[in-house]
Order: structure tokens, then sequence, then C-alpha cells
């Protein structure tokens, strides 16, 4: 064969070929001999048993409300069955037509998945599935308050967010916590996936339980919010973690793990008051000191002298004191849910150097620095001036010394 013959062969082969085109799936109009099966979808995104052979098809009817995004798979269960997957609409106009699955986006409509052989015969299970994953699904877990005295209770909530646009069908949610600082009561539905919606709970126990709940006849989760609360009781003093790991469904039998959440709740000891009132020109501090002299917590009295502070129950020592003044120091023991009144008390105006003695060098401080306004300990009267008023105030309590006993 010389060289032009060969051209000519391969010219003709390009040109078979480009009247054929790629091959792909056809929806064939069933022939008049074939019996069509019309089957009702109950509900969407569920799945379904038929079976079909050259002499039967099945056509399954089903009607959207509003528009979607789905997708539509026929699997064979049994025989050599390779299924052709036709959607018709009202009109039985073909609409996609794909071996084994296709997706498609159409509006509210009544519409036909049609399921015939492409080849073979057999059994299949025919699935129509919300398209979209829930790969941006987060969950949140909230405490509120974030801090509890021994016997108060906190309220939990577990959230999910950027819940996708097809909704989620399930989710179960697996919490842990420190059992020993609380105790989990009244885990409760938070109406996300619908009214009346499947829910089973495991625990909790150990420090641990599992929350689990689907939407029921044919609900979703459609929207961003609270899944449940429960409530979380102090037991001892301490910080818990309360973590949350969710996995979420959108009806397609697959969990998609979420990365977990995690809030955390501080018990603290129950509280008692102190009270009483402090007289002094200036603003007072008053500090409460455990045993090993460090500041519990501190409070600065009002205009009038009066004071309230909150404390763990337990035994202090009080001290009031102001720049420029004696403090005064007792015992205080606070009981909880109650208040501990002090005995009111005036601190006497005239430690400028803060020795615990009022003396000379107080005094010379006034007036090394009369007239001025610094340093504010030599203020006694707190009215801006240091001069003769504070000089009286000083020389009222002219050589007492060291802390006034405030019991």
């Amino acid at each position: 064969m010389n060289l032009k013959s060969v051209f000519r062969m391969v010219m003709l082969l390009v040109w078979v070929f480009s009247l054929l085109g790629v091959s792909q799936p056809v929806f064939a109009q069933p022939a008049a001999d074939v019996e069509v099966v019309v089957r009702d979808l109950t509900y969407w995104n569920g799945t379904f048993s038929g079976s079909v052979n050259e002499a039967r098809y099945e056509k399954w009817s089903f009607s959207f409300t509003e528009q979607h995004t789905f997708t539509v798979t026929a699997t064979t269960t049994w025989g050599d069955l390779v299924p052709l997957v036709t959607l018709l609409d009202a009109g039985e106009t073909p609409l996609v037509s794909q071996v084994g699955s296709f997706t498609s986006t159409q509006p509210a409509g009544d519409y036909f998945i049609l399921v015939q052989p492409q080849s073979g015969s057999g059994n299949y299970s025919l699935t129509i599935r919300e398209a979209g994953t829930p790969s941006g699904t987060s969950v949140s877990v909230d405490v509120n308050p974030s801090s509890v005295t021994v016997g108060e209770s906190a309220l939990v909530t577990v959230s999910l967010n950027n819940v996708p646009g097809g909704g989620l069908t399930s989710a179960e949610f697996t919490c842990t916590y420190d059992a020993s600082l609380i105790e989990v009561s009244a885990i409760t539905d938070a109406g996300l996936f619908g009214s009346d919606a499947a829910v089973a709970i495991n625990g909790p126990a150990s420090g641990a339980f599992i929350f689990a709940i689907a939407g029921s006849n044919g609900r979703k989760a459609t929207t961003n919010g609270a899944v449940f609360t429960f409530n979380a009781l102090g037991l001892q003093i301490g910080e818990v973690t309360i973590t949350c790991q969710a996995r979420v469904s959108i009806g397609d039998q697959t969990l998609t793990e979420l990365s977990p959440a995690s809030d955390t709740l501080s018990v603290v000891a129950q509280q008692g008051t102190l009270a009483g009132t402090v007289h002094a020109y200036k603003p007072v501090t008053v500090s409460l000191y455990d045993a090993g002299s460090t500041l519990v917590a501190s409070a600065t009295a009002n205009q009038d002298g009066t004071f309230s502070l909150q404390a763990p129950a337990g035994a202090y020592t009080a001290v009031a004191s102001v720049q420029g003044y004696l403090d005064a120091q007792g015992a205080a023991t606070l009981t909880s849910g109650s208040t501990t009144t002090m005995p009111t008390i005036t601190l006497p105006a005239g430690d400028i150097d803060g020795n615990d003695v009022i003396d000379q060098f107080d005094a010379m401080t006034i007036g090394m620095n009369y007239n001025g306004s610094t340093p504010a300990a030599a203020d006694l009267n707190n009215d801006g001036i240091i001069n003769v008023l504070d000089l009286e105030l000083l020389a009222a309590n002219y050589r007492l010394s060291g802390a006034l006993v405030w019991q």
C-alpha cells in the first residue's frame, strides 16, 4: 500500500469518528411492549428498593416545594444490572440521564425518576439526597455564668453553626467533663431539629454523656442555633473544661466529624459578706487577708464610710487603711450566705510617713510642704492644700502608735 492510500484511509477513519463522537449514556424511550411501573417516593432524601429488566422499568414520582440541588443514585444489589437513571419533568420530558447517578438543581415542581437497564437486569437501591456536605459546620459550647459557687448551677448550651443549606438530618454529641467538680443534669432538646425530634441520651456517667438527635418525619436542622442544653452543678472548688465532640449527617447514612469545642466553668467557694462603717476624711480601703497574709478581697468605702465586700467563707484579718492615717485591724469570720458586720470605727489622722507612729516627724512633713498639695499623705483633710488644718488633725492624735484594734 502506497503512502497516498494510507493517508486516505486515515482521513476516512477521522471522518467516521467525528460523526460518531464520544460515547455517552443516552435516554431511550421505553418500547411499546415494556411495562413501566409507577411508584411513589413517600418522602424524598430516602433510600428505596426496586427491580428492573428489559421488559419492566420503574418510574418514581416525587415533588419539591422549593428549589433543591440533589443527587440521585441507583446501586445494583442483585444481578448484572447496569442501571440508567433519568430525571423527567411533569410532562415526562427528560432533563438528565446518566448511568448509575446524576446531580441536578431543579425548582419547585413535580418530577419522575425513571430507572431502566442500560444492560442486564436485577435489583437496585435508589437514593435521593440533598447535595452538599456539612464540611463548614462547627459546634460551639457556651457556659453561663462562667463562674459559680459550690452548690450553684450554670447553664451549658451546645450549638451548631454554619449549618448547610440543605440542612442536617441528625447529629451526635459526646460531651466530657470532670465529674469530681461538676454534676450534669437536665439534658434538654432545644428544638433545632424541629418539634418532636427523636432523641437518645446515654449517660451521664463517669464524666461523659452522649446526646443523639434526628429530625422526625423528614424534619431537619436548617438554621444555626442551640441543639441542646444541660445544667452543670458545682460540686467542689476548681476549674472544669466542658468539651463536646460532634458528628453530623445530611441523611446519606454517613457521619461527618466536626472539630471539638469547649468552654470552662470555675467553681469557687461559697461566699460570705463583710460590711461596716469606717470614718476618715479620705476614702478608706478595707482589705481581707487569709492566714498566710495573702490578699483575698478588698473594697473602697463609700463617701459616708460604709463598705461591703465578699469572699469565700472562712477566717480572715480585716484591715482598714488610708494614706496619712493609722490602720485599723481586726479578726473577721465570714459565713456562707450571711453578712458579718464590723464595728463602726474612726481612723486616727497623722501617720504621714507610714511608720505606725504619729509624732514630730509627721508634723515636720507638714511644715516642709506647707501650702503645697504633695505629698498626698500630708493632706489629711483631703481639701487639696497642706496647712494648719491638717496639723490640727495630727495634733488630736499626737503620740498614738500602732494599728487601731478593730473588734
